[in-house]
């Protein structure tokens, strides 16, 4: 009996010593791990990186692991795709006072620096209990400001000016900008906007469409005048050509030589035929030559 209990005892000490060396936390790959003691309410400072870290058993240790790569939040209208069911798309207002709504995509990651594990718990410390989640701390934190930034980005510019892609790309730009002010001193880095659809509601379309007619209208009324102006001008520089050529042919025609162009295509009556007409000089008189 005596002996059984001296194995029993030495049976727990073994597995007590097993379970402390076995004890602790998995991080995922791709997340870092805080530590957060539930009896002194104290962040480790340490953090964890991914893989097992050991842990003393009974500690009263909880691990909340932070993802650091690249995570993409999308606000679409397509109830198949996005964070949210349903229409999820960000209804903004134009300059021009019209409503849109915008389809969006929103890509961030934690700036996780190993020499620098503070800001890590700093931001934890900073949100609490809604990081602890952090698809809670997603919804709670980013998404309204994803939206806010989005609907300012559009309020900038006229309906027309939004709807190309150079508006487009200017809205992303503007919300880029204010996230990244936003959300800099929290390490927190947006990497890029993305403004993927806009659609319009009816009486913005209709606006469009007469914006578009009016549009095309004037451009083929300036194309008319464009051609109108073409067709002038070489009915001018013919006109010019024809002037300046019959001055050339007058020039060239000397009293002499309209005289022998004139001689030449008539008949000289009591002159035969053959006989060359000597012109004499004006008032003179003509006698044939026999050649």
């Amino acid at each position: 009996m005596k002996k059984l209990l001296i194995a029993l005892a030495v049976f727990a000490v073994i597995a007590v010593l097993v379970g402390r060396s076995l004890s602790g936390f998995v991080v995922k790959t791709g997340n870092v791990g805080l530590v957060i003691n539930h009896y002194t309410g104290r962040v480790d400072p340490r953090v964890r990186h991914a893989g097992f870290n050991a842990q003393p058993p009974f500690s009263g240790n909880e691990l909340i692991e932070v993802p650091t790569y690249e995570r993409t939040y999308t606000m679409v209208k397509d109830s198949a795709e996005g964070a949210h069911d349903n229409d999820d798309s960000v209804l903004v207002n134009t300059l021009s006072s019209n409503t849109l709504k915008v389809d969006t995509s929103i890509t961030y990651h934690l700036d996780w620096n190993p020499a620098h594990p503070e800001r890590i718990t700093a931001l934890y410390s900073k949100y609490r209990n809604q990081f602890s989640n952090f698809s809670g701390f997603e919804e709670a934190q980013l998404r309204p400001a994803f939206r806010q930034a989005v609907v300012d980005a559009f309020g900038l510019a006229t309906t027309a000016q939004n709807m190309t892609g150079d508006g487009k790309k200017a809205a992303a730009d503007y919300a880029l900008k204010e996230l990244n002010t936003r959300f800099g001193p929290d390490s927190i880095v947006i990497d890029e906007v993305r403004i993927r659809a806009i659609y319009p509601d009816p009486a913005t379309v209709t606006a469009l469409r007469s914006r578009l007619a009016a549009q095309q209208s004037l451009k083929l009324s300036q194309l008319n005048l464009q051609l109108q102006q073409i067709v002038n001008q070489k009915s001018v520089l013919r006109a010019q050509a024809e002037a300046q050529a019959a001055q050339v042919r007058a020039a060239s025609l000397t009293p002499r030589l309209v005289k022998s162009r004139h001689i030449k295509d008539i008949e000289i009556i009591g002159v035969p035929r053959g006989e060359i007409v000597n012109l004499p000089p004006d008032g003179a008189k003509a006698e044939p030559t026999t050649p």
